[in-house]
């Protein structure tokens, strides 16, 4: 009797060792099939300027050969035009107003809110970042300390004046040596290029020829603004850099063709009437997505991507049920059909808003945007038209800086030099003047948005049309703006070195 249960015994310790053998051999194959991901997200860069689109003393090989090998999006909107909460709804799929203080610059991002990195390393992946994660944010109770992974940013290199010393590529390479490689992993390289400031001069030193920049057409075209371009074109060149090192990276360790790699920016260029404004030029960046074998490459897709839909997108890859409280949509079914043009009909608009940047206006008040992007037409209404919407011109001059929502350079400094030489006052009118509640333009003709159609009576029905399909879209939402409600005017402003006499305290709200 004791021999036959001692048999029994050693037969289910064998079909248990077996049985754990085999799911240890299953996880191992389903990792295996579950693709790695690589997100790199440059900080401040227009969707226009790649080197692929044609654009004059910029190259960006790395960039390009992702599009050419996969797709080249055509209509990928940011959120937001400011980078903190742009992030935030990336790592959310939640619009910034449904992310209360998340939704501003210096802001934090609650734990209640789920990031897709904390659910893909809850679900197995390997996670980790370099550079900018989600910053600048308040990063403790109640707030999300680490809504991207661990910090991978101790490597450091030798770089120009102005660019960042962390060794992008060196810290993905040393993430990949520590990982464990039987599970998938998701990395963030979060370039601090090219937002500003900028090494003056380096784009011209290091060849650029600036009578050749192509200055946009809400700025004067003049040697300052060339000569900053290409400073800014030169830190976009150093971003690029480190993906093709990352990609050779992959290509040495086998996984490029199981990587997933996808190549953006947070919001647009930081310049006048670009960053911190609902015109394209702030919120229409580059995305181009690589993934082996799963793209057939060259393909041109033009369907509205919203920064809201990549959180479900990268789950869905993943194989991980999307959580309910996701606001976006996964266009996975996009990136795979391997069609170029128009591939889903219903994605024919994006959304996009602006509450509070810098603190720039007294008592720290938002100037608060919706839009809403949809074919030619791009409709914007600003809730407070009596607001300056680049900041007021003397306010806290001596710490936050006048027109606070413009970020400082050669460009700024001269249209404000100049703003009263009559060649200069209309781009300066452009960036600071106050604005109509309601802004049209017809971007296919218009593509600067420089004449705003929005009082002409043959336009009045299609504004009140896309009016109506923006405000139905903000209540299904739940922005509290369609309410009437403005919470983003008493949420503190969590900067270094900021005096605390204006943070301001944050009163109970409805449900808490």
């Amino acid at each position: 009797m004791i021999f036959k249960n001692y048999l029994t015994l050693l037969l289910i310790c064998a079909i248990s060792i077996v049985a754990n053998a085999q799911k240890k051999t299953s996880d191992k194959n389903l990792n295996k099939k579950r693709p790695n991901i690589l997100f790199c997200i440059s900080d401040d860069q227009s969707y226009k300027h790649i080197s692929l689109e044609n654009v004059k003393e910029l190259n960006t090989p790395n960039i390009d050969r992702i599009a050419n090998d996969g797709i080249l999006f055509q209509n990928a909107y940011c959120n937001v035009a400011s980078c903190a909460p742009s992030r935030a709804n990336i790592l959310t799929g939640k619009n910034i107003w449904e992310l209360e203080e998340g939704g501003v610059l210096f802001g934090g991002l609650k734990k209640k809110f789920k990031t897709f990195p904390i659910v893909l390393a809850q679900n197995g992946y390997v996670t980790g970042y370099t550079g900018k994660g989600y910053l600048p944010a308040k990063k403790e109770e109640p707030y999300h300390t680490q809504p991207i992974a661990k910090n991978y940013s101790s490597i450091k290199m030798k770089a120009p004046k102005g660019i960042s010393k962390i060794d992008y590529s060196g810290n993905f390479k040393d993430f990949l040596s520590k990982r464990d490689k039987d599970k998938p992993f998701f990395f963030w390289y979060g370039g601090r290029e090219p937002h500003r400031g900028y090494k003056q001069g380096i784009g011209e030193e290091s060849g650029k020829d600036i009578s050749k920049i192509q200055v946009p057409e809400f700025l004067p075209n003049n040697e300052v603004v060339q000569s900053d371009i290409a400073d800014y074109y030169f830190e976009i060149e150093w971003f690029d850099s480190h993906i093709g090192r990352m990609i050779k990276t992959l290509e040495e360790i086998g996984e490029l063709e199981n990587t997933i790699i996808i190549t953006t920016a947070d919001n647009g260029m930081p310049f006048p009437r670009a960053k911190a404004t609902s015109y394209d030029y702030g919120t229409h960046l580059p995305l181009a997505i690589l993934w082996g074998d799963k793209i057939k490459g060259s393909q041109k897709v033009e369907d509205f991507i919203s920064f809201t839909d990549f959180a479900p997108t990268l789950l869905e890859a993943a194989g991980i049920e999307i959580p309910n409280e996701m606001t976006g949509n996964s266009f996975l079914d996009v990136i795979t059909s391997n069609k170029s043009g128009q591939v889903d009909a219903t994605r024919n608009r994006v959304f996009t808003a602006q509450e509070r940047h810098t603190y720039c206006r007294p008592d720290g008040m938002p100037y608060p945007m919706r839009t809403i992007r949809k074919g030619d037409w791009l409709y914007i209404v600003n809730f407070e038209p009596d607001r300056w919407p680049g900041g007021n011109s003397d306010f806290l001059a001596s710490h936050q800086g006048f027109y606070g929502d413009i970020d400082a350079g050669p460009t700024r400094k001269y249209l404000i030099t100049n703003k009263d030489d009559a060649s200069v006052k209309y781009y300066y009118d452009l960036a600071v003047a106050k604005r109509s509640e309601a802004e049209l333009y017809n971007v296919k003709d218009d593509p600067f948005q420089l004449v705003n159609l929005a009082s002409e009576e043959k336009y009045l029905d299609l504004c009140k049309e896309l009016k109506d399909e923006l405000f139905t879209y903000l209540k299904e939402t739940n922005d509290p703006r369609m309410e009437g409600l403005s919470p983003w005017d008493n949420y503190p402003f969590y900067s270094e070195g900021f005096d605390k006499r204006f943070l301001k305290p944050i009163g109970k709200r409805d449900g808490e």
